[in-house]
């Protein structure tokens, strides 16, 4: 069959998807411009803030220094940076919600073009596919997935450890200042700024757990997971019941560092947005009925809930990113099955099936 033999809805079907994936691919690269140029705001008006925040907090200790006009003038302009941050930084996720989005839909329409190129008799298109399958694909889902996770990591590290130092070191300028006046408040700010350092020194170990957890490596996916959720139930006053069944024997590493990840993930979204109260974590091993091992991994919640259908069809919601980073994890890396359910009043659970590397 040729493209003259074929009914003219068919061709005009495939000529318009071939000019929907050249939109895609042209959006996608404002997209990413984009994205550069609000990363690189964001990164500015971060450290401008660092630097406002400094002298809110010189002003807090001399405020007899500084006039009325300057005070006003300090407070004006923090203010201002933090609502530019804020806003600027919605923008970014915004911008990575619609990448996301354009990168699902170019897949897609790549897909039909596909089937339809050996009903048509045509060549695939050349060129550099703009719409990239197979390995091309997965190789530009971790490049966004390792570009995402360096920028969460910056706004974790501004908005926790250097917060956090940049206090400490303005409490022990306090401190040497207070020696050459009053030792006994010296002695008293010292202890003060101990526990705070104390505080911001577990603070940082914690960090450190939630971007790669090192007993992962050293004794595996369960005993991780059970610190792991103590740490979250504990910070988040949240009652979370770990169940842990047959998970006898250590996976691959990219197992478990994927399964850890997708109850990671999935953990997040409950705290963000379920306002729950209670959480069910369950990672069993059981056998197909084909005689496949499948490992079988269970989030449920108590909170709120949602139309699934409504937040699948919002390529916008940050709901729906966490819900598409959770498919990824276990469809792409893992060759799994993903599944949700929820509802208004009724809670919320996420699973996966995961076959055993044989």
């Amino acid at each position: 069959m040729t493209v003259n033999d074929t009914a003219p809805s068919l061709k005009e079907l495939y000529d318009k998807l071939n000019a929907d994936l050249e939109k895609t691919r042209r959006e996608l690269i404002e997209i990413e411009a984009l994205l550069r140029q609000t990363s690189n705001e964001v990164e500015k008006l971060q450290q401008r803030e660092l630097t406002v925040s400094n002298r809110l907090r010189d002003l807090d200790v001399n405020v007899d220094r500084y006039s009325k006009a300057d005070i006003k003038n300090f407070y004006a302009s923090a203010q201002e940076v933090q609502m530019r941050l804020l806003t600027m930084r919605s923008q970014l996720e915004q911008l990575q919600y619609r990448q996301q989005a354009a990168r699902q839909r170019q897949s897609q329409v790549f897909e039909l073009i596909t089937a339809l190129e050996p009903l048509l008799g045509v060549a695939a298109p050349t060129g550099g596919a703009p719409g990239m399958i197979g390995s091309d694909q997965l190789i530009a889902d971790i490049i966004q997935a390792q570009e995402k996770e360096r920028l969460r990591i910056s706004l974790q590290m501004h908005d926790g450890p250097a917060q956090s130092m940049s206090n400490l070191v303005l409490r022990a300028e306090i401190c040497q200042r207070l020696l050459d006046r009053d030792v006994e408040m010296a002695r008293a700010e010292l202890g003060a700024l101990k526990n705070a350092i104390n505080a911001t020194l577990q603070d940082t170990r914690r960090f450190i757990f939630d971007l790669r957890p090192m007993i992962l490596d050293d004794l595996g996916l369960a005993p991780t997971l059970r610190r792991y959720v103590q740490q979250v139930s504990e910070k988040n006053k949240l009652d979370i019941n770990l169940m842990v069944q047959n998970l006898d024997m250590r996976l691959p590493s990219h197992y478990e560092v994927a399964i850890f990840r997708f109850i990671q993930e999935a953990l997040n979204n409950v705290i963000k947005h379920a306002n729950a109260t209670q959480a069910r974590v369950l990672v069993s091993v059981r056998d197909d009925v084909g005689g496949t091992r499948m490992i079988h991994v269970s989030v449920e919640d108590d909170g709120s809930g949602f139309h699934v259908s409504d937040v699948l069809a919002d390529d916008s919601g940050r709901r729906n990113m966490g819900i598409a980073t959770l498919r990824q994890q276990v469809e792409t890396l893992l060759r799994g099955e993903f599944g949700i359910e929820s509802a208004i009043g009724r809670g919320t659970r996420v699973e996966a099936l995961i076959p055993l590397p044989m």
